[in-house]
């Protein structure tokens, strides 16, 4: 099942954000939403292994997105906990070859799945830091682009720009 949501925020940047900019001035931020997921069930629900990915592309200029960082990341992380597939995001776990392996967890751990403060922390580190690599470029148009799947050590925010 794929899902395609778009939310766009436009705030009015007010003086105590602004500092060479009007008053007047909007600034755009979009983000747009895609996601799939299905569900493997063997012996009625023995065994589930979840397969899922979530992209969220955050669009506007480093400016816009630096000014609405705080209600990026907060719509973001609402959005994702909102998901069915919260429930299923897998701690790290390394397999005998030493590569990461979710598919492999070991008997002894009795719970393989993060909590949700885990998962809004990890969402509020990669957006932080994307958002500051896209403030630092200076562009008018910025793309971050976020990919949150099954295994929470995968997560990754990246910027993507097109020259002018």
């Amino acid at each position: 099942m794929a899902t395609l949501l778009v939310l766009l925020l436009n705030l009015v940047i007010t003086p105590a954000y602004s500092q060479d900019l009007e008053e007047s001035q909007l600034t755009s931020v979009e983000i747009y939403k895609s996601s799939s997921n299905s569900y493997n069930l063997v012996n009625d629900t023995a065994f589930i292994k979840p397969f899922f990915d979530t992209t969220y592309i955050i669009s506007g200029s480093s400016t816009s997105l630096n000014i609405t960082q705080n209600i990026v990341n907060s719509t973001i992380i609402n959005d994702f906990m909102l998901s069915p597939t919260v429930g299923y995001v897998l701690q790290s776990v390394n397999n005998t070859n030493g590569e990461n392996d979710s598919s492999r967890l070991p008997a002894s751990l009795s719970n393989p799945f993060v909590d949700i403060d885990t998962i809004s922390d990890r969402i509020q580190q990669e957006l932080s830091q994307a958002v500051s690599n896209a403030t630092n470029i200076d562009y008018n148009e910025v793309d971050i682009k976020c990919t949150f799947g099954e295994n929470i050590q995968d997560w990754k925010c990246e910027v993507f720009t097109l020259p002018i």
